[in-house]
């Protein structure tokens, strides 16, 4: 995309006023930058088609995210992944800073969440590598910190490969190889269960947020964007300055609006979160997608046994970690089962935090004190 003139914010502020103050303008971590500064933080590709396309639908898209609900009668008329009952399963804001990286932060995201969410463990220590994400698969793939990537070649990649943790490869901001990722990796990854494309289909997108807790959104940025520092938006003035992934955490059908977590630190938005508006700049009609569900191949150190199951069938024995939530012992070898059972049990009784080696929601290994 072409770097733009920069917009004045005085005048956006005007405007803002005349149409009613629907979300606020304000100095943000992105206005402090240069115009081509910010443009790099985007990293969606953008072709022409995509506006013209997305522009003409926007009035549908809208009248049709509204009217999910009403369609959908199994979803409620609002969630927000950061209030569920008191509890919050979102993971913390990021920074993508100097690079179009946003489809990893918005993919990985989403993975966090959807981990947290399903097993609902608001507590679960799960920080994915956004390095290993786009500077692993995605230069695979082409991708640069100048070109940007999809979010589907990347879910492709969770599902059939998984995704490491941030201390196996930790994420800083510039193009690079794969070097630095641990070549333990695969004992200490997550992976997509499954994906799904949901652009233009906002009921299977409030769905997939309210079962799974979160979903993969790119939308086009306008000048505006950038000095948004709260309330519900919508494009107000300035010119397309490119593409951009988040992860939607929630909605809400009495504001008309989506729930969004950006990758661009706790000092621009809403400490880092945005509203948008049903219908504005493609968030629903653009490389939209679903995650169904994470595994996790881990150690999880450091939390307590709160409880324990098991009945008189083989292979059917349940402990439930502090953080983690229910996991099976279920070895299909009844003497190794009693033999974790016993130590988790003493642990429990004694209160003493254990480590536990999950493989896809059953424990491998463990460690007692």
């Amino acid at each position: 995309m072409p770097v733009n003139e920069p917009i004045d914010l005085a005048e956006l502020r005007t405007e803002l006023e005349h149409a009613g103050n629907p979300w606020r303008s304000t100095t943000t971590t992105m206005t402090r930058l240069t115009e081509e500064a910010r443009v790099t933080r985007l990293g969606v590709p953008v072709e022409e088609t995509d506006v013209a396309e997305i522009m003409a639908a926007r009035e549908q898209q809208a009248a049709a995210a509204r009217e999910a609900t009403a369609r959908a009668a199994e979803v409620p008329s609002a969630f927000d992944l950061r209030n569920i009952g008191g509890l919050d399963y979102s993971t913390p804001v990021k920074d993508q800073q100097n690079c179009g990286s946003c489809v990893a932060f918005g993919t990985i995201a989403t993975m966090e969440h959807v981990a947290r969410y399903v097993d609902r463990a608001p507590y679960l220590p799960v920080d994915l590598s956004e390095a290993h994400a786009f500077y692993g698969y995605g230069r695979e793939d082409g991708a640069t910190c100048n070109t940007g990537w999809l979010p589907e070649p990347l879910l492709q990649k969770a599902r059939d490969y998984g995704i490491t943790f941030e201390d196996y490869f930790p994420y800083t901001p510039g193009d690079q190889d794969s070097s630095k990722l641990n070549a333990d990796w695969p004992n200490r990854r997550a992976k997509a269960v499954n994906w799904t494309n949901d652009t233009n289909d906002p009921v299977a997108i409030k769905r997939n947020i309210a079962t799974y807790g979160s979903v993969v959104a790119c939308f086009l940025v306008y000048q505006d964007f950038f000095s948004y520092g709260g309330g519900v938006y919508r494009q107000q003035s300035g010119e397309l300055a490119g593409g951009h992934c988040v992860t939607l955490v929630g909605y809400d059908d009495a504001q008309s609006c989506w729930i969004a977590k950006n990758s661009w630190g706790t000092g621009w938005g809403e400490q880092g979160f945005f509203r948008i508006g049903y219908g504005e700049c493609g968030i629903e009609s653009w490389h939209t997608c679903g995650v169904q569900g994470v595994s996790l191949r881990a150690w999880l150190p450091d939390q307590r046994i709160l409880g324990l199951w098991s009945n008189e069938a083989d292979a059917n024995v349940w402990a439930y970690a502090e953080f983690r939530g229910w996991l099976s012992l279920g070895s299909n070898v009844p003497t190794t089962d009693a033999a974790m059972l016993a130590e988790l049990a003493a642990s429990k009784s004694a209160g003493a935090k254990v480590g536990l080696f999950e493989d896809s929601g059953r424990v491998q290994q463990l460690y007692a004190w």
